[in-house]
């Protein structure tokens, strides 16, 4: 508004006083020429006596709108000739001109042409020009003179007009400009505040990370600025809270006492984890108080004690009984008060440590030290460095030596010969990494007899987890160890590799299951299948095969301990009877080993054989407490590990138990799912989208099994892979789509595809079936696709190349199915009779997300059709996918975008949506 003005203001009072001066002026040099001008054409009209010519030449002057008069005066100032017929003959005077006759005289006098204003008018300008008109043949011989006068009014008024229409537009124009200008200032403004204060919001419901990061100096900026300050200064204290609040919560849930506040009232305000499992009866968040958590006795007892702290403001400690679970408990109490911001106590704090477990601890030392002095057991305690301290009296009866001689000394000085050591450098592995050992040992006595001795080494650790020592148990197995290598070397043996045979592992499992029970503590069974075995047994012979056992178990041997139990159950299969306490870590090390060892390459006959093996691991009594339960879910864990690929390890737990289970009741289930109607198929629709029509239809397999209900097929087919059934399946698929199409006029016409499994490819039983239905005309078989998948190209190649040349030959078409996702080359593309790659789901499902699935796809294609291959894309489920493949020329489309699988009664009455035909269109 205020430039609006001062344009104005501008306009009226400085550009149009300015213009108006260049006018004027202009005008006298405009008035001087014309009346210059009129001057000679009337002085030479004059001398002609052309008076007519002259009122012409008047005429056609004042034609200009400016010009008002044109009078020639004779010396009497009369009017002799004018512009209007009607001043002539007039005088001067009569005219009343604004111009006194006066002036003209003194421009006569003068005889120069002047240029005047006029006296009462500003807008009017007068030119008077001397003309002489003497001569013998003129009109008179004295002079006359030439008046102009021109109206400056009108002169500048269209001037002045175009001017200040100028301004005005100039004027809107920057009004217009303005106006964007402030509603784009404004739109900027409360778009800005718009985020502030959703930042404000974001921050005030916890999204402490929110950030506003304004760039520029303004008002809006430093608040934005100020927000993200404060929400950076909030977001730190509040992780300093969390952190406080984590640590104070840690403390209470480890605290090995009870902690709990009450208010004023009486009433429980928290407790920690102690506390509410003690008295897990009771709702402390409810109101609860000490009355509904001990009896009424106890109860005033403490109430009493709660009075006096908030009287004295004091803390207080004491020795205290009550019943905890139905048991009297001792405990040392300390209860203090908890103040707020005005120095007044609002509750009070009680921390009840447990004395019973001292108490208790002290009677079982009593009892601990007569076990160590009595028992027939050789006992030895040690110090953080394994050197002994204390020995019992069992100790100096079996080995020999005093007290004094083995204090002092590490357990290595009574060991016998290089393979104890051995035992020693694992059992000094096992106590660094686990704290604790068990196993055997060939130990010397003081006379330098050795025997058999059978070690149990546990750490001793103080409250901060922290070992102090060591106690070892051990037993004098020397008798014992006679006996039963007596027993092996008639019949516990293993003829060919000299390990322990099934039976002998069944004996040592049970008999170390026993043990286990009665010792409280846990063994590990390592479940051993060889890989790839078959394979060499087969292609260089039984005996060879032979050869390599024996060096399998050497290695075994080698990478065990003496203490465990090395067996082979029979053919590849051998097992490892971990004794002791094992841990999940030391199992899998263990594991790890084996694994490493019977893996690096065997030389035998100066050939070079390279196999591996999967280990299934259990351990007692957790994976089973029963001896064959645990071997079988060790047998379990093995298959899980083969399962992994096979070169691995792999625990038992339950989830492989249940789909081990599962399995076998699949496996059970399918051999009567034909003749129980169980199997249905769907049928899935392929798309051009292109041209936005079905182009066929892929035929999958259902089963709904009478006792386990909807399996999947990615569940059970590959159970059927392993067995005859996948034959039966197939085989009633290709008659269940020629049965299905003569109900279904859609499919009666249409390409159906049909999954071939590769295990098939091993014999001719599916394309027998298809050979003998076109040949009786129950199947056109020219209306059929063939998918199978990358798998079969690769394990057979000239027995699948042989069959799908003839079912080329009856007219279907091929296509391989999961491309993308095996290991096939180009050169099975070229060489194989294929029409069709189908892009794995995997691949279109990124699509979007993963440039480099993008990038496959788009390569799959290219490289398809420079094969003269057509390409269909599965799994395509968004408009996005679709889009996508069709800019790149895939062929044809399945997916849940176009539709998902149809019941054979939905297939004649489906048709693509509208929007899919109209996106394509």
């Amino acid at each position: 508004m205020s430039l609006s003005i001062a344009l104005v203001s501008f306009n009226h009072f400085i550009l149009g006083p300015q213009f108006k001066t260049v006018l004027q002026d202009t005008a006298y040099k405009d008035i001087a020429a014309t009346a210059s001008r009129l001057q000679v054409s009337i002085e030479y009209m004059l001398k002609r006596n052309d008076l007519s010519g002259i009122t012409r030449e008047m005429l056609v002057n004042t034609l200009h709108e400016e010009i008002k008069y044109l009078l020639l005066l004779d010396a009497q100032l009369n009017v002799v000739a004018a512009s209007q017929q009607a001043y002539v003959g007039n005088t001067f005077n009569e005219l009343n001109l604004g111009i006194d006759a006066d002036v003209i005289n003194d421009n006569w006098s003068k005889k120069t042409l002047t240029v005047y204003s006029g006296i009462d008018e500003d807008n009017m300008l007068y030119g008077v020009v001397p003309i002489s008109i003497g001569g013998e043949d003129k009109i008179g011989s004295q002079w006359g003179v030439l008046v102009l006068e021109v109206d400056m009014g009108v002169r500048q008024s269209s001037i002045l007009d175009k001017i200040d229409d100028f301004f005005w537009q100039a004027l809107f124009l920057l009004g217009l400009i303005g106006v964007f200008f402030w509603l784009s200032f404004q739109k900027s403004i409360n778009r800005r505040l718009a985020t502030i204060i959703s930042a404000a919001k974001r921050i005030a419901e916890g999204e402490l990370h929110t950030r506003l990061a304004f760039v520029g100096n303004d008002e809006l900026a430093e608040i934005a600025n100020a927000i993200d300050f404060m929400a950076g200064r909030i977001e730190e204290n509040h992780k300093e809270l969390v952190s406080r609040h984590m640590e104070l919560d840690s403390i209470l849930r480890n605290i090995p006492s009870m902690v709990y506040i009450k208010g004023i009232d009486g009433k429980y305000l928290m407790a920690n984890q102690r506390f509410r499992k003690a008295f897990s009866q009771i709702d402390i968040a409810s109101g609860r108080t000490v009355y509904d958590v001990l009896s009424r006795e106890e109860a005033d007892e403490f109430t009493r004690y709660d009075a006096t702290v908030l009287e004295t403001e004091k803390a207080i400690s004491k020795r205290v009984n009550f019943t905890v679970n139905d048991e009297v408990q001792h405990f040392f109490m300390v209860k203090f008060p908890l103040f707020d911001t005005t120095n007044c106590a609002y509750a009070i704090c009680t921390i009840a440590t447990d004395l019973s477990e001292q108490e208790q601890a002290e009677s079982v030392l009593n009892i601990s030290k007569s076990i160590f002095e009595n028992t027939r057991e050789s006992i030895v305690v040690m110090d953080s460095k394994r050197m002994i301290i204390d020995v019992n009296q069992s100790f100096e009866r079996i080995t020999g030596f005093s007290k004094e001689e083995a204090f002092g000394k590490d357990l290595r000085f009574y060991d016998a010969g290089e393979a104890s050591n051995i035992e020693s450098r694992k059992m000094r592995k096992s106590l660094f990494d686990n704290g604790y050992w068990a196993g055997e040992l060939v130990s010397q006595r003081r006379s330098g007899e050795e025997y058999f001795e059978r070690v149990s080494i546990n750490s001793i650790v103080n409250r901060e987890n922290e070992i102090t020592g060591y106690i070892g148990i051990s037993q004098d197995i020397s008798k014992e160890k006679e006996s039963s290598e007596s027993l092996l070397r008639l019949a516990f043996r293993d003829a060919l590799t000299g390990l322990h045979n099934r039976e002998s592992f069944k004996n040592n499992l049970n008999k170390i299951s026993e043990q286990a029970k009665r010792d409280g503590i846990s063994f590990g069974v390592l479940f051993i299948d060889l890989d790839f075995f078959k394979e060499v047994n087969d292609s260089l012979g039984h005996g060879f095969g032979d050869r390599l056992l024996v060096s399998v178990a050497d290695r075994l041997l080698r990478s065990t301990r003496v203490v465990d139990v090395v067996s082979r159950l029979g053919g590849d299969e051998f097992t490892v009877l971990v004794t002791g306490h094992v841990t999940d870590a030391g199992l899998a090390v263990l594991a790890s080993q084996i694994i490493s060892e019977l893996s690096s390459p065997y030389y035998i006959d100066d050939q070079e054989i390279i196999i591996s093996c999967s280990i299934g691991i259990a351990i007692f009594p957790r994976d089973g407490k029963d001896v064959e339960l645990l071997l079988k879910h060790a047998d379990a864990a093995m298959y899980h590990a083969k399962e992994l690929g096979r070169g691995r390890f792999s625990f038992f737990d339950f989830s492989i138990n249940e789909k081990n289970q599962r399995l076998i009741k699949i496996k059970q289930s399918l051999r009567s799912a034909i003749e129980n109607s169980e199997y249905r198929l769907v049928y899935q629709p392929k798309v051009d989208p292109h041209k936005g029509i079905i182009t066929g239809y892929e035929a999958l397999l259902r089963w709904n099994s009478q006792l386990l209900g909807v399996v999947s097929p990615a569940e059970f087919i590959p159970v059927a892979e392993e067995s005859v059934e996948i034959e039966k399946i197939t085989d009633w698929v290709i008659k269940a789509v020629a049965r299905d199409r003569q109900h279904s006029e859609v499919l009666k016409n249409a390409n159906i595809a049909i999954n071939i499994s590769a295990k098939q490819f091993k014999g001719e039983s599916w394309l027998s079936t298809l050979r003998s239905m076109h040949q009786v005309g129950d199947l056109d078989v020219q209306s059929i696709t063939i998918e199978v998948t990358e798998t079969a190209l690769i394990d057979s190649f000239d027995i699948t190349f042989e069959q799908l040349t003839a079912v080329r030959a009856l007219g279907a078409t091929i296509a391989i199915d999961d491309f993308g996702t095996g290991y096939s080359s180009l050169s099975y593309l070229k060489r194989m009779p294929i029409d069709y790659v189908k892009i794995d789901r995997g691949f279109v499902q990124d699509i979007g997300i993963d440039p480099d699935d993008q990038t496959i796809v788009q390569t799959v294609i290219a490289m398809s059709h420079a094969l003269g291959i057509k390409v269909i894309a599965e799994g395509a489920e968004s408009a996005e996918q679709v889009a996508f493949l069709e800019s790149r020329g895939c062929d044809e489309i399945q997916g849940y975008y176009y539709a998902k699988p149809l019941e054979l009664h939905h297939v004649d009455g489906f048709s693509l949506h509208k929007k899919h035909v109209e996106k394509v269109g």
